[in-house]
């Protein structure tokens, strides 16, 4: 067992943390393997969602986090054989059902966006046919390396900060300037994520 898991599974036991706030859960101790810990996480709150001091070094993980989000709705989700339809002239291709409804979908994608950014990204990316979400069946990526960038503050306040990273692509840096809110206490991306990435 690595220090943290020990360190997090005597803070539960002491009742330091609470299992129920989505850091860690405890199992009943088996043999001599002690106590156990399992990750957990509340929906929309998981890992990097979790940021409420924001730093040249924090705002990383958050776009890591946040670009993984968009990747997988922009693939439609976990369909490899999606239900395809055509709709004026284009085919189209049906979500999975995790985010397959409005609902589903924007609650997914604020666990990294403010609300404006994934209603923006949901009206314009998205059509809704027949009460399900679907998106134009075509693949959509970009090769920048997120995880690898460095990031710089331009402007910060109690409730917004504008961030001016370098990212690696291609053996070249891009620049991208991100535009953050604190949403209900945690720092949300206040862009789109197609215009982001």
């Amino acid at each position: 067992m690595n220090k943290k898991v020990l360190l997090s599974s005597i803070a539960l036991s002491l009742g330091l943390v609470s299992a129920g706030s989505g850091a860690f859960a405890a199992t009943p101790a088996f043999g001599v393997e002690g106590v156990k810990a399992v990750a957990v996480s509340a929906p929309g709150k998981e890992g990097p969602a979790t940021i409420n001091n924001l730093t040249v070094k924090s705002v990383i993980p958050l776009l890591v986090h946040a670009k993984k989000l968009y990747t997988y709705t922009s693939r439609g989700g976990v369909t490899f054989q999606p239900e395809t339809f055509q709709y004026k002239g284009t085919e189209y291709r049906y979500l999975s059902s995790d985010i397959g409804s409005k609902q589903q979908l924007m609650n997914y994608v604020k666990r990294a966006y403010t609300h404006n950014a994934a209603a923006f990204y949901v009206q314009t990316q998205f059509l809704e046919q027949n009460g399900r979400m679907a998106q134009v069946n075509t693949d959509i990526g970009n090769s920048m390396q997120y995880d690898k960038a460095t990031a710089r503050m331009v402007s910060k306040t109690a409730t917004a900060a504008v961030f001016e990273l370098s990212v690696p692509d291609q053996g070249m840096n891009q620049s991208v300037v991100v535009k953050l809110k604190k949403v209900s206490g945690y720092w949300r991306i206040d862009m789109s994520p197609d215009t982001l990435f």
